[in-house]
């Protein structure tokens, strides 16, 4: 009689898990981190998706009766007033003998920096998954302790942040190539 035979396993879990994930993937770069683009728009002045309004006070600590939509306007200020004060601290704590420059003399230059860093970031995101995600996740790590060491904001208020940091980690994770398994060492 003939040795019972195990058949060959179903490609399908592989195939089904792999679309999951794909489409999470897709997801996940075009529902959050899109936000990217909108913003570097804004700090460019491209008048798209709101970034031609008007500043709210409520945004430089003002009162005022509207809520910041992270507008032209409202970016530029914070550059030149937030931004630029913290990132300039840094600079000088490293050691490190740059001044970063945001006002409307220099053309808003760093800014111009962060909007392309965000550009770069979000392009490769399509091109090199992990790298782009690696970027984007350096930039909200940077973004989150601005906010909590420079503006002394509580991490309940930074919901936004937090999941566009969890966004590109699982962009970074989740684009790697399955580990591959070693093969034992013949004795």
């Amino acid at each position: 009689p003939r040795a019972h035979r195990r058949p060959f396993p179903s490609p399908a879990p592989v195939v089904l898990a792999q679309a999951v994930k794909d489409t999470l993937l897709l997801i996940l770069k075009i529902v959050p981190l899109a936000m990217y683009l909108r913003a570097a728009a804004c700090k460019y002045s491209v008048p798209i998706l709101g970034c031609d309004g008007e500043l709210c006070p409520v945004a430089i600590g003002k009162k005022g009766d509207c809520v910041p939509t992270a507008n032209t306007a409202e970016q530029l200020a914070w550059c030149e007033h937030a931004w630029t004060p913290w990132a300039n601290g840094l600079m000088s704590s490293a050691g490190i003998d740059y001044r970063f420059k945001c006002s409307a003399g220099d053309g808003h230059e760093f800014a111009k920096i962060l909007g392309a860093i965000e550009v770069w970031g979000y392009v490769l995101l399509w091109a090199a998954p992990q790298m782009g995600a690696f970027i984007l996740t350096a930039f909200m790590t940077g973004a989150i302790h601005f906010h909590l060491t420079f503006l002394k904001d509580k991490p309940e208020a930074l919901a936004v942040q937090f999941a566009l940091l969890a966004a590109s980690v699982a962009v970074m994770l989740l684009s790697g190539e399955p580990a591959k398994k070693k093969k034992a060492k013949k004795a």
